[in-house]
């Protein structure tokens, strides 16, 4: 897989490092969206004249699209104007009020946008601005085409684009843009290979190639069996499973040993396996909890697991200490959409113990951090809970006050 993400990143990278052309259009599936992003992130990350602007928002109509992108880059613009103040260096100049007036036309803001960008370099005569504008869902793919089209206008010979750098994605289903761009001059055109084949191929070339190093070939082989596992072939995916287990176990590496085991746990729940997944869980618990920093996101996968297991089997005191756990997790990890999941189903499980006090504590808990994140489904779920424990112990007032809030819900 590297050798084919390598390749893709070349492009990419050539793509900027040319002075022909000012945009590439990149056709992918919304499945394989992601994975191009991630290689701009990784080009990102390497770079030392280009600053990259990166907007993921979904795309349903231009002026949406266009407000939620400038909104993305105030944000950021204003998070490095604060940095600088901090560090008392020269300020940002502050963002144009043309960009920020919605009642302009999209395509004319956002190219107003991306030129004033190119002014925040730190040097303007030298370096490029790169913006990506990668919607994961295109829900009017020939509004999109409008937009990118309106966009890339200029009268020849003098483009507005000069110092930018302007990558697009398009979806494989629908390409407009490419139709649209056709005859444009500054465009170009690329279409990566990232087919189920592609990617399999990839992935078992590495894994036999005996002139990379072994740890390279062992990490192919895990993620072979993930893509085996997600496409069914889950014998197939275990027995890739065991040789990267007796690798990691071998070398002394728990955290990875412990991802080993929670994905082989995974695996045999979806083959109807629950004996055997509760096994691996519980395996991958030890290794996930090694050492003096365990790694928290795999020990938080491991406990969610477990949790949900106990859960469906009505062992509710153990399935209360895994969501303890979770929820102490999830603040370190930094993820409310956890924390307020884990608070549900903690209270869930105390209050079939009888524990009505603290289930009640940890419902009303997670409905105001829920409320606070705009989390209406979980919000709801908890509402629910407490409507059902007022109207049983029949505190009247309290259960109205729930239906209340169930109503501003709809």
């Amino acid at each position: 897989m590297r050798k084919l993400f390598d390749s893709i990143s070349s492009r990419l990278k050539a793509f900027v490092d040319q002075r022909e052309k000012a945009a590439l259009v990149v056709q992918c599936r919304d499945a394989d969206a992601i994975t191009i992003l991630k290689l701009i992130e990784g080009l990102d990350e390497s770079s030392v004249s280009e600053m990259y602007w990166m907007h993921t928002g979904d795309f349903a109509d231009e002026r949406s699209y266009v407000n939620a992108a400038v909104e993305d880059f105030t944000a950021k613009h204003e998070g490095v104007r604060l940095i600088l103040e901090r560090q008392k260096a020269k300020p940002w100049p502050s963002i144009p009020p043309s960009i920020l007036d919605e009642s302009r036309q999209p395509a004319h803001r956002v190219r107003d946008l991306m030129i004033f960008s190119r002014s925040l370099l730190p040097q303007p005569d030298s370096g490029l601005a790169v913006w990506v504008l990668c919607p994961l869902k295109i829900a009017d793919a020939i509004r999109f085409s409008s937009l990118i089209y309106e966009l890339l206008r200029h009268e020849f010979p003098f483009p507005w684009f000069h110092g930018l750098r302007l990558i697009l994605r398009e979806d494989t289903a629908t390409p407009v843009v490419t139709a649209s761009l056709g005859l444009m001059r500054c465009a170009d055109f690329y279409t990566p290979d990232l087919s189920d084949q592609a990617m399999e191929n990839a992935l078992e070339a590495e894994a036999a190639d005996t002139e990379l190093p072994l740890a390279e070939r062992v990490q192919a082989t895990f993620l072979s069996a993930q893509r085996d596992f997600a496409f069914g072939r889950f014998d197939e995916a275990l027995r890739k499973h065991e040789v990267v287990l007796r690798y990691h176990g071998a070398i002394g590496n728990a955290p990875m040993a412990a991802l080993v085991l929670n994905s082989a746990g995974e695996i045999h729940r979806q083959a109807g396996r629950a004996s055997k997944a509760d096994q691996c869980f519980e395996a991958a618990l030890e290794p996930a909890c090694a050492g003096q920093n365990p790694p928290v996101p795999v020990l938080c996968n491991v406990l969610l697991n477990l949790a949900n297991l106990r859960l469906q089997q009505q062992r509710f005191v153990e399935a209360e200490v895994y969501y303890g756990g979770i929820e102490n997790l999830a603040t370190i990890l930094r993820n409310p959409g956890v924390k307020i999941q884990s608070l549900d189903n903690l209270g869930y499980c105390q209050y079939m113990q009888g524990k009505v006090e603290k289930a009640v504590q940890n419902w009303q808990r997670g409905v105001t951090m829920a409320a606070e994140l705009q989390e209406r489904d979980l919000q709801k779920n908890m509402l629910l809970r407490l409507r059902y424990h007022y109207a049983n112990t029949q505190q009247t007032p309290e259960a109205y006050e729930i239906d209340q809030q169930l109503a501003s819900l709809g």
